[in-house]
């Protein structure tokens, strides 16, 4: 099939999923989507199965996907970017250093916790697996998913804080995740011997702290552009398209993490139409001749801010549900052998327990200096979905045996994570926040 062929079915495959998880499944659209998809992937295998031509040409076409390069080099940034700009920057500035402490231990402990017991499992049940290799998969299933866990939070309106501190985790954690991935396939190189300490040190400052700078940079740049395009819709979204787009690979070539920048600058361009809001109410109540000045200005960035918010919800949503069929999809190009299918719900309970002990640590520490609504704890350890980001970093992991294991058990590990854990916080949310207004009354 042409590209032109594959692009056109893909479209019409996204839409028809849409239709019928929106009008039969009634399930949040990321989830139906995943659904709809592992059903049809199921038909094209069993079809294959049978010998039938199209569907050998289906999974050949899904085979020969890079995956893992689509969604870093083009999903990661944009969905990100769409996530941080629906944030509350005010309380995720006030719990930085809460979400600072949650992001490098939370994702340290479960990486170390899963790679240690990976090892265990995988050489007791006699599949060989060497200490790099497990410490790698830990690397791959640390990371949770902001794109599949934020939506969620939000339809279930979690309370405020709880909600900045999830998504302050999630949206930074993927960068600790990216470079403890890319040490761990160093010391899994023949060169691995060039590996050292002060090298690790080096690239995860180069990367997170290079990332946090470029962000807040392009965040700048583009809001005094906006502000100079105010009656011009359209050049205000293509000005935030490329600065998705045009950051990636900025960040790409300057060697810095290209989804922390995507984050860091989507943050940036809100606090800023945050900021300039509340100065100009401020100049509005000091002199009541800049009354004027203080309507026309907040009229323009309430309208900036509106439509951003609309665009990129909608670029949020095509782009999720592109993401969540392609990872259905995948799973035709995975060799599942029983014996490590059957270590996959041993994999997933190790999972969550390291995710529950990762949390409980620096949660237990921060709660002796500030208060947290109840079932805070709970919902950040149920909260932390694992998807795209989980199977991009697999998928990256060089060809050979040890990719198909890790690719087998983060497929299930994901898997669970969206339809178990995604179905079920809702209602664990709705506790939360009925828990956390018994407590203000």
């Amino acid at each position: 099939m042409s590209s032109s062929e594959i692009v056109g079915i893909f479209m019409v495959l996204l839409a028809a999923l849409s239709f019928a998880n929106s009008r039969f499944l009634k399930l949040p659209p990321t989830i139906g989507t995943l659904i709809g998809g592992l059903i049809l992937a199921g038909g094209v295998a069993t079809l294959e199965g049978l010998g039938v031509p199209l569907a050998g040409q289906i999974q050949t076409t899904v085979t020969s996907l890079p995956f893992g390069t689509l969604v870093f080099d083009w999903l990661l940034g944009f969905l990100l970017f769409a996530s941080a700009i629906q944030i509350n920057v005010r309380l995720l500035f006030e719990e930085r250093l809460t979400v600072l402490a949650v992001t490098l231990l939370t994702t340290l402990i479960t990486l170390g916790l899963i790679g240690s017991g990976t090892y265990f499992l995988l050489n007791w049940a006699g599949i060989p697996l060497s200490w790099a290799a497990a410490l790698l998969f830990g690397a791959i299933v640390a990371p949770t998913d902001p794109v599949a866990a934020l939506p969620l939070l939000k339809a279930a309106r979690v309370p405020e804080k709880v909600e900045a501190l999830i998504a302050g985790e999630s949206l930074f954690n993927d960068g600790v995740g990216v470079v403890a991935f890319a040490v761990l396939v160093g010391l899994l190189s023949p060169t691995a011997d060039a590996v050292t300490a002060s090298g690790v040190l080096l690239l995860f400052a180069r990367e997170m702290l290079g990332g946090l700078a470029l962000g807040t940079v392009l965040g700048g740049v583009a809001f005094a552009f906006m502000r100079r395009a105010a009656l011009d819709e359209n050049t205000r979204l293509t000005i935030s398209l490329a600065l998705v787009a045009g950051g990636s690979a900025l960040a790409q070539r300057l060697e810095v993490s290209a989804p922390v920048t995507a984050v860091m600058s989507g943050l940036t361009l809100v606090a800023l139409l945050q900021l300039i809001r509340e100065r100009g109410n401020l100049r509005a109540q000091s002199s009541p001749r800049l009354a004027q000045w203080k309507t026309d200005n907040q009229h323009t960035l309430n309208d900036i801010h509106d439509h951003l918010y609309t665009f990129w919800g909608f670029v949020e949503y095509l782009l999720n549900a592109a993401l969540f069929t392609l990872m259905a999809f995948e799973i035709l190009s995975l060799k599942i052998g029983w014996p490590l299918l059957a270590l996959v719900p041993g994999v997933i309970v190790l999972g969550l327990a390291a995710r529950a002990l990762g949390v409980w640590l620096p949660m237990t520490l921060i709660a002796r200096r500030e208060h947290f609504p109840s079932y805070t704890r709970r919902l950040m350890v149920w909260s932390g979905l694992r998807g795209g980001v989980t199977l991009a970093l697999a998928f990256n992991v060089p060809e050979g045996e040890l990719r198909n294991t890790l690719l087998v058990l983060s497929y299930g590990v994901v898997i669970f994570s969206l339809l178990v854990q995604g179905l079920t916080i809702p209602a664990l949310a709705r506790r939360a926040t009925a828990a956390a207004k018994t407590e203000r009354a």
